[in-house]
């Protein structure tokens, strides 16, 4: 029995349970609706930071940062990652990761000043996954597809969690005059297993062992209905405890360039909230 219970998931989500307690309040087995397959399923951990990092320099703006985690282990098989050189330009490359509440329009300078301002550590990577699979390393082991099945949970609660979250918002009547929200959130796959990078040199594969690798995806939104881009780190159970610096950096990273464009991400988004507000009432009349 213990020999099963060490084959499990369970034990690699509660190890990595107790890394995050002492610097996210976090939450396991969290319930989301998933509703392309219509039905209530559960993510392994969805967690917040704990630490200040300046948040109270930011008001009226506030940021929100969550992460949602998927645990996989596999002794049968090796995942294996097909990279390209990584393009990363600004958040559109992870536009179904983020959201504001400011309202889009066409002519949005809210929304590129906000972009600037979202500088995760996905730029830092020359190359990224554009592809996947899993190699049997036995030959009467079963196909698997708990890359992908892992990959569209955490895009699911992804979109759920950020679409529940801004309807909660508009609920709430003791807001602060000027407040937005600015909500990112980073889905990740932690794997207890053999992780490769395959590359090709003069048409030749070349396999190199990696801990941490980035996978890019899109994905279309049953909530805006809208096909948004993803990007998901998939990261070796011995690297997580190094990972979660790099979110640390990541956090303070955000939350400085927001607060040096304070101003003018506040003077933008009354200017944003403005247009949207003539643009629906000219809709309203010509309706």
């Amino acid at each position: 029995m213990i020999e099963k219970i060490k084959k499990s998931g369970y034990p690699l989500e509660i190890e990595i349970s107790g890394l995050l307690d002492k610097e996210y309040t976090v939450f396991n087995t969290k319930y989301y609706f998933d509703k392309e397959g219509k039905q209530g399923r559960d993510i392994d951990i969805h967690a917040m930071p704990l630490k200040d990092y300046g948040y109270e320099d930011l008001k009226p703006l506030h940021l929100r940062i969550d992460i949602a985690i998927e645990c996989k282990k596999s002794e049968t098989h090796a995942w294996v990652f097909f990279t390209r050189p990584n393009k990363f330009l600004d958040a559109l490359d992870f536009s179904g990761q983020y959201k504001t509440s400011v309202p889009r329009v066409s002519t949005d300078s809210f929304e590129r000043l906000i972009r600037k301002c979202l500088k995760p550590h996905y730029r830092k990577f020359e190359r990224i996954a554009i592809a996947y699979d899993e190699i049997k390393k036995e030959k009467d082991s079963s196909s698997r597809r708990d890359i992908f099945e892992a990959v569209h949970q955490l895009l699911k609660f992804t979109c759920y969690e950020i679409h529940e979250s801004f309807i909660r918002r508009s609920k709430l009547t003791d807001l602060p005059l000027g407040h937005e929200l600015i909500f990112v959130f980073f889905p990740i796959l932690v794997f207890d297993g053999d992780m490769f990078e395959v590359t090709f040199d003069s048409g030749k594969p070349r396999l190199n062992r990696r801990n941490h690798i980035l996978v890019s995806t899109r994905y279309r939104c049953p909530y805006c209905q809208e096909v948004r881009s993803f990007i998901v780190d998939v990261v070796h159970r011995s690297y997580f405890s190094e990972f979660m610096k790099i979110l640390d950096t990541d956090y303070y990273e955000m939350m400085k360039n927001i607060l040096k464009n304070r101003y003018g991400l506040m003077k933008e988004a009354k200017e944003t909230r403005i247009k949207f507000l003539e643009k629906s009432v000219r809709f309203s009349v010509e309706k």
